[in-house]
C-alpha cells in the first residue's frame, strides 16, 4: 500500500457546516476515483493547515466520514480510506425499493397474529383511572418497579437470575449499549470488540469518539489468548461481545470457552458487556456470562428482535459492584440526560407480555418460523458453507474464493436482492472474509426467503464475478 499525504478537497460547498463539506468532498473524491481503497489521508493538522481551518474541524470531518463507512481510523497510524465499497449511494437504487427481496434486516419474522398486542393496548386503554394510566406513570429514570420486575423476569429466561433493584429499564437494546458506553468510557478510551461485530456498535464508538480494537475469533468465539494481549497492550474500558448467536457469525460459545474469557477477564478487572438481544431463539442456550460471573458482567437484552421491532423496550441489569463503586447511579444520570425514561405505555405493554405469557407465545412462533426458513435455507444452499447455528434468524454465507464480498453484493442487489457484506462487521483493519450476511426473518413471505436464497445460490455459483468498467 502506497500513503497517500497530500489530499486536498477540490472543491467545498459554501452552504452548511465546514465539517460537513469536508466529508461530502471526500465522498465524491472516492466516487470520482481520487482516492482509492487503503490510502492514507493527511493528519487532522496537516488538512487543517493546508484548508485554513482548525483542527476540531478536521478532527469532526473524519468522524462524520468514518460514520458513513468512508474511512477508517488506526490508534497511532493515521486515517485511511476505507477497504470496503463504501461510496456514497445517492444515486437511484439499482432496484426498486419495492422489488427488492430484503435480506439486511436481522428481524426473526412472525404472523402479526399470533398474539393480538393491538388488543393488549386497547385492554390498557379500557382500564381508565383504576389501572395503568400512562400520562401519570411514575417519572422514574431506569424504569418503574413493576417493568423492572418484568425485566428480571424476561432475563430469567435467559438463565440470568437478575435483581429487579439492579435492573435499569431502557429504548431497547441500542439505547442500552450507547448508556452503558457513555458511562463506562470517555472520548479516546479503548473498547475491546469481537473482530467481526454487531454494526451499531461500531456506529456508537464513533458517535462516542471511543477507539474500537478487535479481538480474533475462532470457530469457538473469542480466542482467550488474544482477549490476554489486547488487555496487556491496550488498557480497555470494557469488552463487548455477543457469545450466543453472535452478529454476523451466529457462533455460540461453549460453557468452557465463557470460563476461559472470563478469567482473562477477571486478571485484567475488565468489564465485559454481554449483548444477548438474539439469544431468545436458543430453547437451550449455555449459560449467559452474567450469571457465570455476575460481578464482572453488565447484561443486556432487549424485545426489538424477539417480540416485535415495534416495542422499542431493553433491559439491562447490573452487577453488585454497581451499586457500591457509583456506577449505576453514575449510568442512570446518563440515562435521564438522554431520555429521561422509556415511554411507561411502551414498557407496560412488555410487561403485560411477560407476565400473561404472550411473550413466550410469540417467541415460540418466531422459534418455529425461524426453523422453517433455515430448512429451505440448508436445502437452497447444501453446496456452500452457511457457518450459524441451526436456530440463528441469519446466515453467515461462505463465497468462494473468487467472490470478494462487496462484488457479491453488488452483484446481489442488481439481481433484486440485498444482503450485508462482511466488510460492514469488520473493526478497524482487522481481515474481511469472503462472506455476506443473510437475515432469513426479514421477509415477511416464506416464499421470498425461497426466491432470495435461490438468487443466492446462483449468483455464488458463477464461475466469477461480472467485470465492470467505470469511466
Amino acid at each position: 500500500m502506497t500513503a497517500k499525504t497530500s489530499w486536498v478537497p477540490l472543491e467545498l460547498s459554501p452552504r452548511g457546516p465546514v465539517y460537513l463539506a469536508i466529508a461530502d468532498a471526500l465522498a465524491r473524491d472516492l466516487e470520482r476515483g481520487l482516492l482509492a481503497p487503503g490510502e492514507r489521508l493527511p493528519t487532522h493538522r496537516a488538512l487543517a493547515r493546508l484548508l485554513g481551518v482548525n483542527v476540531v474541524t478536521i478532527t469532526r470531518a473524519y468522524a462524520e466520514a468514518q460514520r458513513r463507512g468512508l474511512v477508517d481510523g488506526e490508534v497511532g497510524r493515521g486515517t485511511f480510506v476505507s477497504r470496503r465499497d463504501a461510496r456514497p449511494t445517492s444515486s437511484l437504487p439499482l432496484v426498486p425499493d419495492g422489488e427488492r427481496i430484503d435480506f439486511r434486516f436481522n428481524l426473526p419474522a412472525v404472523d402479526s397474529a399470533v398474539f393480538d398486542v393491538r388488543g393488549l393496548v386497547r385492554e390498557i386503554a379500557a382500564e381508565g383511572p383504576a389501572g395503568f394510566d400512562p400520562l401519570r406513570a411514575d417519572y422514574l429514570p431506569g424504569g418503574t418497579a413493576p417493568h423492572r420486575a418484568a425485566g428480571g423476569a424476561w432475563m430469567a429466561r435467559a438463565g440470568l437470575e437478575a435483581d429487579p433493584e439492579r435492573v435499569v429499564v431502557t429504548n431497547g437494546g441500542q439505547h442500552a449499549m450507547c448508556v452503558v458506553l457513555s458511562t463506562l468510557a470517555a472520548p479516546g478510551d479503548t473498547v475491546l470488540t469481537e473482530e467481526l461485530t454487531y454494526p451499531g456498535m461500531k456506529s456508537l464508538a464513533s458517535l462516542l469518539h471511543l477507539r474500537t480494537l478487535p479481538v480474533a475469533m475462532d470457530d469457538g468465539g473469542i480466542v482467550p489468548a488474544a482477549l490476554e494481549t489486547a488487555c496487556r497492550k491496550s488498557n480497555p474500558k470494557a469488552l463487548y461481545c455477543m457469545p450466543t448467536l453472535q452478529n454476523p457469525t451466529g457462533i455460540v460459545w461453549s460453557e468452557e470457552r465463557r470460563h476461559d474469557v472470563l478469567e482473562v477477564a477477571r486478571r485484567y478487572s475488565l468489564t465485559v458487556i454481554e449483548d444477548d438481544t438474539t439469544g431468545f431463539l436458543l430453547e437451550k442456550r449455555p449459560p449467559p456470562l452474567a450469571a457465570l460471573a455476575p460481578e464482572d458482567v453488565i447484561f443486556l437484552t432487549s424485545t426489538s428482535k424477539s417480540l416485535g421491532a415495534g416495542l422499542r423496550v431493553g433491559f439491562l441489569h447490573l452487577p453488585e459492584r454497581a451499586r457500591r463503586d457509583g456506577t449505576q447511579e453514575r449510568l442512570l444520570a446518563v440515562l435521564a440526560a438522554q431520555i429521561w425514561m422509556t415511554p411507561p405505555l411502551m414498557a407496560e405493554i412488555v410487561r403485560r407480555l411477560v407476565v400473561d405469557g404472550g411473550a413466550d407465545t410469540i417467541v415460540a412462533a418466531r422459534r418455529a418460523e425461524i426453523r422453517a426458513r433455515r430448512a429451505l435455507g440448508d436445502e437452497l444452499l447444501s453446496e456452500f458453507r452457511t457457518a450459524t447455528h441451526p436456530a440463528c434468524s441469519f446466515l453467515w454465507l461462505s463465497l468462494p474464493d473468487h467472490w470478494r464480498s462487496a462484488d457479491f453484493v453488488d452483484e446481489a442487489r442488481r439481481a433484486g436482492v440485498a444482503v450485508t457484506s462482511a466488510e460492514s462487521f469488520v473493526v478497524g483493519r482487522a481481515h474481511a472474509p469472503h462472506a455476506a450476511r443473510a437475515c432469513i426473518g426479514t421477509p415477511a413471505r416464506r416464499e421470498d426467503v425461497a426466491e432470495g436464497l435461490g438468487i443466492l445460490r446462483d449468483l455464488a455459483a458463477r464461475s466469477r464475478p461480472v467485470c465492470r468498467s467505470f469511466v
